[in-house]
């Protein structure tokens, strides 16, 4: 019994020594691939956030009315800066732009304007090198941390279109810039009911407003 058990241990040994050097090759092999393979893009499921509900600007709580520019300021966001609302993949492009996102996964970037300025309108910047039926949209959205909010104005981009495109929004919805109580950021989405084309960029979205008079930020000067 002795002598059989001296004959098998080192057969036992040699079968795990072969295994363990398997295991090795396999494991370098395995990360050499994830160095080289970008990951796939995350499946689209049914946990994608709603596109925001539109919001009447004349819910707002009123800020303190100011006296306003009678021209429009812009406030421009590339695309590339904005990010993703979940961990998906996508691609950035040396001309500012983003694409290969999946669709229904929306891009933020917060928005920082004077108190009192009065926003009016978005413009949405895309592109894509060939033609689809895929089409995107920006909301310009505010909210006040207790669930309140809402997008007041949004740009879609258009169908069956290649190359550079700006679209600008629809809605005559303005809204007054409250820092006080609000939160402002854009949002920007390929929309779920069209085929995808990962080729759809998102370019930048500009932001036009009324800014406030640089006098109308101190009080009045009394004279006697």
């Amino acid at each position: 019994m002795n002598v059989r058990r001296h004959i098998v241990t080192p057969g036992i040994v040699a079968v795990a020594a072969v295994l363990l050097a398997v295991s090795a090759i396999v494991y370098a092999a395995g990360g050499q691939h994830g160095q080289d393979v970008a990951p796939a893009p995350q499946i689209v499921g049914s946990d994608i956030p709603a596109p925001p509900q539109p919001y009447v600007s004349t819910a707002q709580s009123a800020a303190s009315p100011v006296a306003l520019s009678s021209t429009l300021s812009y406030y421009f966001i590339s695309g590339n800066t904005f990010t993703p609302g979940g961990p998906v993949s996508y691609s950035r492009q040396v001309t500012g732009c983003v694409n290969q996102m999946p669709l229904g996964i929306p891009f933020s970037a917060p928005v920082h304007l004077p108190q009192g300025s009065q926003v009016v309108s978005i413009t949405l910047y895309t592109y894509d090198s060939v033609i689809t039926t895929t089409t995107s949209t920006a909301h310009f959205i505010l909210n006040d941390g207790k669930g309140n909010g809402g997008f007041t104005v949004s740009a879609k981009s258009p169908p069956n279109t290649s190359g550079y495109r700006q679209t600008n929004s629809a809605e005559n919805n303005p809204v007054t810039i409250d820092n006080q109580n609000y939160n402002y950021l854009v949002e920007w989405r390929k929309d779920l009911s069209m085929p995808d084309s990962a080729l759809l960029s998102l370019c930048g979205v500009r932001v036009a407003y009324y800014a406030p008079l640089s006098g109308a930020l101190h009080l009045p000067i009394i004279s006697k």
